[in-house]
């Protein structure tokens, strides 16, 4: 796990927005989910869970977050963050349908999708984790 001082000031920022966005979570049933990617214009857009009580309404956040920056005329991503509430005991990761969208506005398949807990709005550095996307979805699909 990498420590404060390991990790970029570019993924610090990418969490510190993600735990914004977080306490705007909708939770219904599960629980809150903050994130943030990094658009191709440099920018960091926000967004959280929306959940509806009909399945397959509502949104995760990092689809929120890759939405909010495609509204601002980005179509690529560079890098995410996701964050969730200390009190959750789940690993953090995106669900699969997030990893296949991630994949399709992803610059690469390298780029870095950066995990945290956050308590109290604050971000837990020691709960840090780096994962590239490929690791956790290797084989994406493509219209290819």
């Amino acid at each position: 796990m990498p420590k404060k001082d390991e990790i970029g000031k570019l993924e610090k920022a990418l969490l510190e927005e993600a735990a914004k966005a977080l306490k705007n979570a909708y939770v219904l049933w599960g629980f809150g989910v903050g994130a943030a990617v990094l658009a191709e214009d440099g920018e960091i857009y926000g967004g959280c869970n929306v959940e509806s009580w009909v399945s397959g309404l509502g949104i995760c956040a990092e689809r929120c977050a890759i939405h909010h920056a495609v509204s601002h005329g980005n179509k690529k991503i560079r890098e995410v963050a996701v964050v969730v509430g200390a009190r959750n005991k789940a690993e953090i990761k995106p669900c699969g349908a997030c990893l296949q969208y991630i994949s399709d506005f992803a610059e690469n398949p390298e780029i870095k999708i950066v995990t945290a807990k956050v308590e109290d709005g604050k971000v837990l550095f020691e709960t840090v984790k780096v994962n590239r996307l490929r690791e956790l979805l290797p084989q994406p699909f493509k219209n290819e």
